[in-house]
């Protein structure tokens, strides 16, 4: 079907030609660029536009048939060629103005680098008569001097014309099929254009044709392989000329394997034929590296060499390219042996495949350890290849694998073991720790020597996740660490580092980091390990107090190669927003914490991302809760509890704490009480005294007082910032001592908790008007506000209280119910959001109206408007 394929992504270039059209010291425009980006399309639309505004648009194509008859690009306009060349050139110059306004006819000449030379005169000729022009010439090929001419001398003015952006081809593919390109659709049109709209034209109407392009559920979706045929396949190879026997050699070598190491192809081809594939487009060098000249080159000369030449095209490539220490180029040469037509060879499949998992890239680690199982790469290949399959989510697959191997039940000496991913597969993709324990417990009563002490790491990290700090630190205290691979001891650092950071040993946070990344760097299968180690140290410096440097540590993280990765992409944005939040950056926070879960696009990104997913998204419902958007915190913490993982209990107060801030800002200020002193019992019971002050912490701004006494006995046990700070913030709110309120606002701002900050100087604000002490009761509202606005617009019921008394001495329920008048709620809602009778709110409003010299509701409304 046909397709209206608008002009989109060039309305920078259109308004630039539009106003050079409206000059009078110049006589147009000549857009130039390579064959395909559109300056065609690009030109039409110009003209069509100054046509819509009045202009008189005459059209002239040259072709490579025009070119070689003299004036043929202008033959419409002349059926006599005879006389001096002068003379023909002012003569058809005259027959294509007769008739106009020549300042107001635009010439419009396309591939005008196609001009025999006297139609070239004939618009250098028009130009110089005062017609404008649009002209099109493709860059690189041969022009006219008079064309050249006119731009060099500044009486047109040339501009480059680019490829489209992704964006831009996404939109037109929009414009075309009416439903936007689906991420897997727009991220292939893009690999196989990259930008060129005529090829982007030219395959969405085959693959249309085809069946397999179509707008599916609202989207334009791609299903199927790309088949290079037909008329895509002439326009390429028409774009790519007739080619020697050489020249092919050189682009066929490079379809197989780009980007290949310049030295590689020099090693294969002709110096001569490299030359000339270069100087034609064919393909091009960076940096070393030989690519295709476009993305369908390779393709299309892919498609048309047989399988045959193609094994033997790779296997060349493979065997030149020689031992490597570099990771990727290990796994270039992997994959080129695995389809070549060279005997299967254990050693370089099994590298390549071990580089390919340092590199993350699972599915093809998979496909590589399968074909050294295959050539007799030994039992680690099988362990190895159930650990891609598991890092990708597949963990039946994982669990086949590993009954196939031959020496199943024992099988590989390192953390990457049977045990260990039978165990893992249990805990992580089938959500079931009931299984991975026995699986531990089994083997526990007959391992020994390393795989013993291997074995008793994983038993660490299910109570690290369990929320078991004291458990960990005794179950490491048994493991002899000399014996672990550094996968092992990466794991084991993980776990002390989850442990140290829950009891607040910062020192030892710092060094179980320290000592994971350090085996990280060591592991060829742990580079994922990055994240999650950077979260738990992150975690504990924010928890601790020490937030500027957990702000540093997830910007560092963010910015470095790691988190990169698409792997590990998610992983980077959740910590940056994690450390955002305890900052206070609600903005910030909320742009990167996780906003939805897509459990396809999650699951591509294997199960370390997708088990993330979870606990950062509690931290986005307390982020929203905090702006005030109750129904989407609400329902971010529905999405949290659903998809939570069983084995993941060390962030249980974590759930309760969202729960509360959803019922605070939502004028339910008990329940909100309630909640986290239940939260704080939660971290109570698992010993986790960081998680119990922060928990207490957020009592105090509740105003509970409770457990002030408590606070104190973690802060002399602790002595972290957070400990000391929220000890002596929650005695101020149990003192009602403002001055004290206000002394610790201050130490929670310069601890870099601002949002606590705000909450501390509100308290202060409301028991100065309390005391009668208006003026400082003003001072401490107006840095309360200050606070509140630098997280981004923060809310909270201490924050909201301080609008809500304007006038002394009201009491907290009052001024907690004139609060909620002013946000129009019913009597009957305040009722039970308070827990109270509907008789007794009316009562404290009655009694709050007298003491503010205002007359009910309506007054109490006004009082908190105008504060």
């Amino acid at each position: 079907m046909p397709h209206d394929w608008a002009v989109v992504g060039r309305e920078g270039e259109i308004s630039a030609a539009r106003e050079v059209l409206d000059r009078s010291d110049v006589g147009g425009v000549v857009l130039s660029g390579a064959a395909g980006v559109g300056k065609s399309c690009l030109a039409r639309e110009i003209a069509r536009r100054a046509g819509a505004d009045g202009w008189i648009v005459r059209t002239v194509s040259a072709t490579s048939t025009s070119q070689a008859v003299p004036l043929g690009a202008f033959a419409r306009w002349t059926d006599d060629r005879a006389g001096a060349p002068a003379a023909l050139v002012r003569r058809i110059g005259d027959a294509v103005v007769a008739a106009t306004e020549v300042h107001r006819l635009l010439m419009l000449v396309d591939d005008a680098h196609l001009l025999d030379g006297l139609s070239a005169l004939v618009v250098e000729h028009l130009v110089d008569s005062g017609v404008t022009v649009v002209l099109t010439v493709r860059s690189g090929e041969h022009v006219p001097a008079a064309i050249t001419a006119l731009w060099k001398e500044r009486r047109i003015i040339r501009r480059d014309v680019d490829v489209l952006s992704s964006t831009a081809i996404d939109a037109a593919l929009e414009s075309a099929f009416g439903a936007s390109p689906d991420r897997h659709c727009g991220r292939r049109f893009w690999e196989l254009t990259q930008g060129n709209m005529l090829y982007v034209r030219q395959l969405a109407d085959q693959e249309a044709d085809a069946g397999n392009l179509r707008v599916t559920d609202g989207a334009l979706r791609w299903e199927g392989s790309f088949d290079v045929r037909g008329s895509l396949t002439e326009l390429v190879e028409a774009h790519i000329g007739t080619l020697d026997d050489s020249v092919r050699d050189v682009v066929d070598l490079v379809a197989v394997s780009e980007p290949v190491d310049l030295h590689t192809v020099t090693s294969l081809v002709e110096q001569a034929a490299l030359e000339q594939a270069e100087q034609r487009g064919l393909i091009r060098i960076a940096d070393g590296q030989v690519f295709a000249g476009h993305p369908l080159f390779a393709e299309i000369r892919s498609a048309r060499s047989g399988s045959v030449k193609l094994r033997r095209l790779r296997g060349r490539i493979a065997l030149t390219m020689g031992e490597s220490r570099g990771a990727a180029t290990l796994v270039k040469r992997g994959l080129l042996w695995v389809d070549s037509d060279l005997a299967p060879d254990r050693e370089v499949l099994l590298a390549a495949a071990t580089a390919a998992n340092s590199l993350l890239d699972y599915d093809i680690a998979e496909r590589l350890f399968a074909a050294a199982a295959a050539a007799g790469g030994g039992d680690g290949a099988y362990v190895s290849r159930a650990l891609s399959l598991f890092m990708m989510g597949e963990g039946e697959s994982a669990d086949t694998v590993l009954a196939d191997a031959p020496s199943a039940g024992d099988v590989g000496t390192g953390f990457i073991n049977d045990v260990v991913m039978r165990a893992s597969n249990a805990l992580w993709s089938l959500r079931s720790p009931d299984d991975a324990t026995r699986i531990v417990d089994e083997a526990l009563t007959t391992e020994t020597g390393e795989r013993r002490h291997q074995v008793r790491v994983f038993r660490a990290a299910q109570y690290a996740l369990a929320g078991r700090a004291p458990w960990v630190l005794d179950t490491l205290s048994e493991v002899d660490t000399t014996l672990l691979d550094p996968f092992g001891r990466a794991m084991a650092g993980l776990s002390e580092c989850m442990a140290y950071s829950e009891i607040g040993q910062l020192d030892r946070v710092a060094s179980a980091a320290g000592r994971a990344s350090h085996a990280i760097a060591a592991s060829a299968q742990g580079s994922h390990l990055r994240g999650p180690v950077t979260e738990i140290y992150t975690s504990g410096l924010a928890m601790s107090g020490h937030i500027a440097e957990a702000v540093e540590v997830a910007i560092r993280f963010h910015h470095s190669q790691y988190s990169r990765h698409a792997a590990l992409q998610p992983v980077g944005e959740q910590i940056l927003g994690m450390a955002h939040y305890a900052a206070g950056d609600l903005t910030a926070a909320l742009r990167h914490l996780p906003d939805r879960f897509d459990p396809v696009d999650w699951a591509d990104r294997g199960f370390l991302t997708a088990n993330s997913f979870a606990r950062f998204h509690l931290l986005r419902a307390q982020a929203l809760a905090r702006i005030g958007q109750v129904d989407g915190a609400a329902e971010a913490v529905e999405t949290a509890r659903a998809l939570r993982h069983p084995a993941y209990h060390y962030y249980d107060s974590s759930e309760l704490m969202a729960e509360a801030w959803v019922a605070a800002v939502d004028a339910r200020v008990d329940d909100a009480r309630t909640l986290t002193v239940q939260a704080a019992a939660v971290a109570r019971e698992l010993d986790q005294p960081v998680r119990e002050v922060c928990c207490l912490q957020v009592a105090a701004q509740f105003d509970d007082v409770t457990a002030t006494g408590r606070l104190h006995v973690l802060a002399d046990r602790l002595a972290t910032p957070r400990a000391i700070t929220a000890a002596r913030y929650a005695g101020a709110v149990a003192a009602d001592d403002a001055t004290e309120l206000l002394a610790a606002s201050e130490d929670l701002e310069a601890m870099g908790d601002r949002l606590a900050a705000a909450d501390a100087a509100a308290q202060s604000s409301i028991s100065h008007r309390r005391g009668g002490r208006d003026a400082d009761a003003a001072s401490a509202a107006v840095r309360a506000r200050r606070l509140a606005a630098s997280c981004g617009g923060a809310i909270s019921p201490a924050l909201a209280r301080i609008t809500a008394v304007n006038k002394p001495p009201l009491t907290r329920t009052e001024q907690e119910i004139v609060a909620l008048v002013a946000r129009d709620m019913s009597n009957r809602h305040i009722a039970e959001s308070m827990s109270l009778s509907v008789r007794t709110v009316e009562s404290h409003i009655y009694r709050a109206a007298r003491k503010a010299g205002v007359t009910g509701r309506a007054g109490l409304r006004s009082l908190v408007e105008n504060d």
